[in-house]
Formats: structure tokens, sequence, C-alpha cells
């Protein structure tokens, strides 16, 4: 059986610090250890990296948290931070087990033929250790590149279409709405299949993911509630391709602030979400909370990128309706409420005393 998924940086005392199956869980009483599973569910373990630390730091976690027993390690695209693919493939040369995915690569960033290069080239240096999540990607970084994101529906189609094609070594001759392919092909095979992910939380995106995609990936910071709308779009898509809802992963970022002291734990969490909710497309997920939160102050702060100050408008209730936070058998209870609602690849971003980090991914591991 497989694990469940966390982000990480295990060279610094904090992790992660920078800028259809239905599960019915039992808990153990007394026990850090992995939740009880319905017999032939497969719960995975990865890691996610956001890219915000040194290379050095990531390669020195990868190995620590492989061998605590992570199965994947995640490796994020922000824009103007170290690049996903390329860490991908560094990881290659250190792990000996874990599937590396470089997460949310943007058709509007990197064309079908190089992106399929990139992963099918790190698939063989991994000995097909390797998968890959797509998505549209930020539209204000977008927009600091002078892209604009048009008709993203019809380009996340065409663009997985287009790479599974590459990855089963056809000539590819396609006038897509962004990209045109005339015969392009790859001269090379990867070692075994390379599932692909559709990064979103758009209705229409989830809905497509669930009739294309291998599986979806949620973004961090999400309640409870949206988790569940966002997994049903998903359901949606799989119902009307009939498609078997057992072949199709549900992956979401978590964060989760670990630490004997569950004050200092909400704390690093309200950091993060600080820093997340910047983006006032948050709007609908902040208010499912149901928290007294001034969204457009928390807005009007990052635009002057005083961190500190949108930290202090996040309330400390927000940590645990967002996120995951407390000590580790605190961290391990609240998990299973996102399990509950079917998510069967929960990523992780990790933040807390390395040891401590380690501790959940180890109890985790199956």
């Amino acid at each position: 059986m497989g694990r469940a998924t966390a982000t990480a940086a295990v060279g610094n005392a904090i992790f992660g610090d920078g800028p259809g199956a239905r599960l019915a869980l039992v808990s153990r009483p007394g026990s850090l250890g992995p939740p009880d599973l319905p017999r032939g569910l497969v719960l995975k373990i990865g890691i996610i990296f956001d890219g915000f630390e040194s290379s050095a730091e990531m390669l020195a976690t990868a190995r620590a948290t492989e061998a605590a027993g992570a199965d994947s390690l995640w490796f994020a695209q922000h824009m103007g931070y170290r690049d996903a693919l390329v860490w991908s493939g560094a990881a290659a040369a250190i792990t000996s087990r874990a599937t590396l995915v470089p997460l949310a690569i943007s058709p509007y960033l990197v064309p079908p033929l190089p992106l399929a290069m990139h992963v099918a080239t790190t698939a063989e240096l991994a000995g097909g250790r390797t998968a890959i999540s797509i998505g549209v990607g930020n539209l204000l970084n977008l927009a600091e590149s002078g892209v604009t994101a048009d008709k993203p529906i019809a380009v996340m189609r065409e663009y997985t279409s287009m790479l599974r094609a590459l990855f089963a070594g056809e000539s590819v001759e396609q006038d897509g709405k962004l990209h045109r392919l005339a015969r392009a092909h790859m001269n090379f095979r990867a070692p075994g299949d390379i599932p692909i992910y559709i990064a979103s939380t758009g209705p229409q995106m989830l809905k497509l993911s669930g009739e294309i995609a291998d599986g979806i990936v949620l973004s961090a910071g999400l309640t409870l509630v949206s988790c569940k709308t966002c997994l049903d779009h998903a359901e949606a898509g799989l119902r009307a391709k009939q498609r078997d809802p057992a072949t199709f992963r549900r992956a979401g970022l978590i964060y989760v602030g670990v630490s004997e002291d569950p004050a200092e734990a909400r704390a690093m969490v309200r950091r993060k979400l600080a820093f997340l909710f910047r983006n006032s497309a948050q709007a609908a997920n902040v208010a499912s909370a149901g928290l007294d939160i001034d969204h457009e102050a928390i807005i009007e702060a990052m635009k002057t990128n005083d961190l500190d100050l949108a930290t202090s408008l996040v309330p400390d209730a927000a940590a645990t309706a967002f996120a995951v936070a407390g000590t580790p058998s605190q961290v391990r209870d609240q998990l299973e409420a996102y399990l509950n609602i079917g998510m069967d690849e929960p990523l992780l971003g990790m933040m807390g005393k390395p040891e401590l980090c380690l501790e959940i991914v180890r109890a985790l591991s199956i």
C-alpha cells in the first residue's frame, strides 16, 4: 500500500517557510500511526517544494523525506523562483524510489514538445518515476511576463492531448488555440506511463480534469467546504465520460504547521495564509470559512509587501479552517477530515522543526 503527501526544507528549522471512493477513517487511540483505510485504497505521501529554499536545501530534504517514507516529491513552478523542471531532474540523481512531479507547468509559458522532452528525460534518469502536473498558472504572474490566458479550457484540453500523444511516441499534427504542432515528435520513449494531473480550482477546469486527466491537484489554503466543492466538479467530469473513479487521483495541497506548542504552529500557518490571500480570486474560499476576515485589507497590505500587517489580519481560527496546525497528534487528526471528503493524495506543505515534520511523514507511511 502507498502513503500520503508534504512541503519542506530540512536544511532550515522551518519546512516550507518561504513566500471516487469516500474514506471512512478510524483513529488509533494513543497512536500517531497511519489511519486505518478501507481495503484496496492507496493513500500516497509526497513532499511539496515551493522553490523558495535553496537547491542544496531541496536536495537535502528530498533525501531525508524519501528515507522517511514519502512516495512522491512535487516541485511547484512559482514564477521568479527555482525552476520545477530543473529541480525534478536534479532530484532524480539523489533519490531511488519517490515519484518526481513538476507542479502546475503552464501551457502559456512552456510549449508541449519542450515540456515532453523535459519530463521524458527525467523519467529516463529516474527509471520511470515521474508524472506531470499542468495548470493555467497565476494570472498575476502571467501578466508580469506579458501573457494573457485566453481560452483556458480549450488550451488545456489541447495541451493534455498533445502531451499524451508525444509521450506515446506519435508524430503530432495539431493546429490548436495556442500551440501548433506540425508533425512534432519525440525521438526517444520514456520508460513507463507518465500520468498527467491538472491543477485548478475552477469549476469548468475541474470538470475537464475529470474528463481527460489522470488526476487533479487542488490549491493550498482551501476550506473543507471548498475542497469538497472542487472534488464534486471533478466527479461530474468522470460521470460525463463514464470513467472509472478508481483510476483517478484526487490530490490537494494542504499547509501543515506542526509544533509541540499549538499556538506556534498556528502562527506559522497564518503567515502562509496571509501570502496566499493576496489574490482576490480567493474571495469565495475565504468567505466559505464563515470567519471575520477583512480580505480586502489583506490584499491592500500585500500590495506593499507588508506581510507582517497581512498576517495580523488573519485570525487564529483560520489556521485550522484553511489548513492543519497543532501538535503531531492534532495534525494527524485534522488530516483525516480532508481524507474523509474524498481527497486520496494529500500534498502537505509542512512547517516546523525538521524532526517533527519527518515524524509526521514516518507516521503516515504504510
